[in-house]
């Protein structure tokens, strides 16, 4: 995600203020049919289930081309080189390789269409992949019997490897949108329905992968004019077993509104169930402004889940970043814990750590843990402090807070008080980035339903409006970077926050 990006989602303009709710439509024209159009044809082709195994081919090549050419360089005869015996050692490393580099296309996302919102960012994926197959790949090469140079060696495979990965790509979309259409299967079809949504339909099959689809006509009890130029209107639902009868019909595409036309839609299933036709209507009956993705449930098949939230492999690439980051932060700052907690010691009564309740994801409640920067009874005398509170909306906030101790002023103005919140992420109660967790006093008084969206994701140490802002900013406009970060999530994202972070601390503006 670019710079100008980022400064537009952390300063939205005033066109994009209002929060969306959550409103429930029904399905749109553009996600209705066999064959659904939420990416470009072209994603789709640059997906195909061939690309999968020309990349693991692509490698395998890359690599032969690797130990070839270091064959070459050390003098040893083409001929000697294919003589070399096949061991059971070498196909198990094979299959091992084949097995890694496979994770590492799942992780990267380059064969998803829905990571992948552009031709150009299915261009940038495959050097960036093929670096980390370069690294699984080098210390099988330090320990062959070429002993080749291993940054020339990584040199060398990570451009085979790229080059035919690219060229692969190259040749499965020509065959996907040049051979494979030449193949497909006839099949006649009738849609019932002639509103925007079956005209629709009818120009999206016409590039179907799987069937070429003639399409005989359209049946409406009230007919669109518009369709005409299409295909003819064959009648209204009422004649359809009639129609089926005299007419040779593959399959019934139904395409009418399902509010509306609930009534019609079963009797158009249940005739074509007495005439033995294929039938095919949408699964998407409703959809979400905000909704990511729709997926079918896995066990049966029969319901339709609505994703609100970016749930995929990347979730779990960044839970294991973060404990594997957080971990290591806690041992290279394990001396300045050790240094902070003993002038905690010396300079206020009370333990050195603070635990307190906040609202995690899905609202469940965590101890969050800072090291301590106020009088031991602080969160008793709050109710008395209430009329100082600086902040709008339902959070508190006091510029000169008297509960925080001296010390304690500059772990604030300093953030190292957050610190003791690398052991909630390795808990897995809280990532490096997301949401700032809100205690129970500022939940209790959220008002509105759309606020509760912030606790979708796990709550981070730091965050969009951490970074834009921190305690400077008022209520309402944090929480709109908030959903905004989980609208807009990418790990990319994550990356240029935590970079910023480290600005914003050296800064020390807003925070207190």
């Amino acid at each position: 995600m670019s710079e100008d990006t980022l400064k537009a989602l952390a300063h939205p303009s005033r066109a994009a203020q209002n929060l969306p709710a959550t409103r429930v439509t029904s399905a749109r024209p553009e996600t209705v049919g066999p064959q659904s159009h939420l990416v470009p044809l072209l994603m789709k082709r640059l997906t195909s289930p061939l690309i999968r195994i020309a990349d693991q081919v692509a490698l395998t090549v890359a690599l032969f081309l690797t130990l070839l050419s270091f064959s070459f360089a050390q003098g040893t005869p083409f001929q000697h080189f294919l003589q070399m015996r096949i061991s059971m050692r070498n196909l198990c490393v094979e299959i091992g390789l084949l097995m890694a580099w496979r994770f590492l296309f799942w992780m990267s996302g380059i064969h998803q269409a829905r990571l992948n919102p552009s031709f150009l960012s299915f261009v940038w994926k495959v050097p960036v992949t093929a670096i980390f197959c370069v690294a699984i790949v080098l210390p099988l090469l330090h320990y062959s019997d070429l002993h080749p140079d291993l940054v020339t060696a990584a040199l060398i495979f990570w451009f085979f490897a790229s080059t035919l990965m690219l060229f692969t790509r190259v040749v499965v979309y020509t065959y996907e949108d040049r051979i494979r259409p030449a193949f497909r299967r006839r099949r006649t079809i009738l849609i019932c329905g002639t509103g925007v949504r079956a005209r629709i339909l009818a120009t999206q099959l016409r590039t179907h992968p799987d069937f070429r689809y003639q399409l005989i006509g359209f049946i409406d009890s009230k007919p669109q004019p518009d369709c005409s130029m299409i295909g003819p209107v064959l009648g209204g639902v009422p004649d359809l077993e009639n129609i089926l009868m005299r007419l040779p019909v593959d399959e019934v595409i139904v395409a009418l509104p399902i509010k509306s036309h609930f009534a019609e839609i079963e009797d158009i299933v249940t005739v074509c169930g007495r005439a033995g036709i294929q039938t095919q209507y949408s699964l998407e009956l409703f959809t979400s402004e905000i909704a990511k993705n729709q997926t079918v449930d896995p066990v049966d098949g029969s319901r339709v889940v609505v994703e609100m939230v970016h749930v995929d492999h990347r979730i779990v690439l960044k839970s294991t970043l973060d404990r594997i980051g957080a971990t290591l932060g806690l041992i290279a700052l394990a001396p300045l814990f050790l240094l902070i907690g003993l002038v905690i010691k010396l300079t206020s009564k009370g333990p050195v750590f603070f635990v307190q309740q906040r609202f995690g994801l899905a609202k469940r409640k965590f101890g969050m843990i800072k090291f301590r920067t106020m009088i031991v009874d602080a969160e008793a005398k709050q109710a008395e402090l209430e009329h100082l509170n600086e902040n709008s909306g339902p959070t508190f906030k006091i510029k000169s807070d008297p509960r925080v101790t001296p010390f304690g002023v500059f772990l604030r103005r300093s953030s190292l008080d957050e610190l003791p919140q690398l052991i909630n992420v390795v808990k897995g109660d809280m990532s490096l980035v997301g949401p700032r967790p809100l205690p129970s006093r500022d939940v209790d008084r959220f008002s509105e339903a759309w606020l509760m969206r912030r606790f979708s994701v796990k709550p981070g140490m730091t965050g969009l409006w951490q970074v834009s802002g921190r305690s400077n900013m008022d209520f309402d406009n944090s929480i709109k970077l908030d959903l905004r970060y989980i609208d807009k999530w990418s790990l990319g994202l994550d990356i240029k926050i935590m970079l910023r972070t480290f600005a914003a601390v050296a800064r020390g503006r807003g925070a207190y």
